[in-house]
């Protein structure tokens, strides 16, 4: 089994037990926001003195199956980008069941090989032998410098409620569940080619293309961007679940607003998920108050958007599809 905690045991025994920050620069990760900031002066003290921030975001990467270790390390990018930040910098520590130095070395240069790819340079590292894990286990910290305009942040911009921010627009950029498709696709690929030709279903190992967030990130961020949120595990449902959390607000969204794949919808019917509750690895969710104009934007610069809905002043987050109203619930990631 592999997962992560719930966003109500993640409050009360995570983000609760830990004490408040020292430093008045540091700002941590919470709910809907996956990345903490650091606030970095040249010289100076207290306001004095140029600043520049990096953003910093952890995960633990599997290297499971095709996609495993590409996707986990996609997300930890996405962590980092959605900010409007640059991922350039990763630490790695590598925890292996026995001393196997030859499957250490393969593991090393898989990983070492997929930042380089997405311009990520691994700068220190840790790496140790230990028998309580049954399978290499690699925890890697992501960091990333900014790259011009930078999110200020909702709590910066003091827009957070649900009376400020009723009736701003909800913009999702990129195609539902595409990194579960990918996986889902690898993992059953001997079925699903006995169940579809081969010319449907080999362009889906082109979405592999999709999986990072760029340049649309900064578009939103020039055009009246307040909130980012990059989708990942969980999928859409998640992220707009987390979205409301971050906002404290509610939000209407229509279901077939939502871009999303025919190959995604078919293998998903082929295994059994839920297209909207799957890895929604490189698509991301934009708050701005002029939706339209924002998926102008980025229709002009080659990026599929569309504006799924908007947020409300109750606290109910919907889903409307046809006359039916779905209510989501926290997401479940285990």
């Amino acid at each position: 089994m592999r997962g992560k905690f719930g966003e109500h045991q993640t409050v009360r025994s995570i983000l609760k037990s830990l004490p408040r920050t020292v430093h008045d620069d540091v700002t941590r990760a919470g709910i809907g926001d996956d990345y903490a900031r650091l606030l970095l002066r040249d010289g100076g003290s207290g306001d004095t003195g140029a600043a520049k921030s990096v953003n910093v975001a952890a995960g633990v990467c599997c290297d499971s199956g095709y996609m495993g270790l590409r996707l986990d390390i996609a997300r930890l990018y996405n962590s980092i980008r959605i900010g409007g930040y640059m991922p350039w910098a990763a630490v790695d520590t590598i925890v292996m069941p026995d001393d196997d130095e030859r499957r250490m070395k393969k593991l090393l240069r898989k990983l070492a090989g997929i930042c380089a790819e997405y311009g990520v340079d691994i700068v220190t590292g840790h790496t140790e032998v230990n028998s309580a894990v049954a399978e290499p286990i690699i925890s890697l910290t992501m960091m990333g410098i900014s790259v011009g305009q930078e999110h200020a942040g909702y709590d910066d911009l003091d827009l957070c409620g649900s009376k400020r921010l009723a009736g701003m627009d909800i913009v999702m950029c990129g195609q539902t569940g595409v990194g579960g498709t990918l996986q889902l696709y690898y993992d059953n690929q001997k079925e699903l080619f006995e169940r579809y030709s081969e010319s449907y279903l080999r362009p889906v190992e082109q979405l592999e293309q999709l999986i990072l967030l760029g340049g649309q990130v900064d578009i939103a961020l020039d055009h009246g961007c307040i909130y980012s949120h990059d989708i990942s595990r969980g999928g859409v449902f998640a992220a707009l679940w987390e979205m409301g959390d971050a906002l404290k607000c509610g939000l209407e969204v229509c279901h077939d607003n939502i871009p999303i794949l025919q190959e995604t919808i078919e293998i998903c019917e082929h295994t059994g998920d839920n297209p909207y509750m799957i890895d929604g690895c490189g698509a991301a969710l934009f708050v701005v108050p002029d939706g339209d104009h924002l998926t102008d934007k980025l229709y002009e610069a080659g990026y599929e958007a569309s504006v799924i809905g908007h947020l409300t002043e109750k606290s109910d987050r919907v889903v409307v599809h046809d006359d039916e109203r779905r209510f989501l619930t926290p997401p479940r990631f285990l």
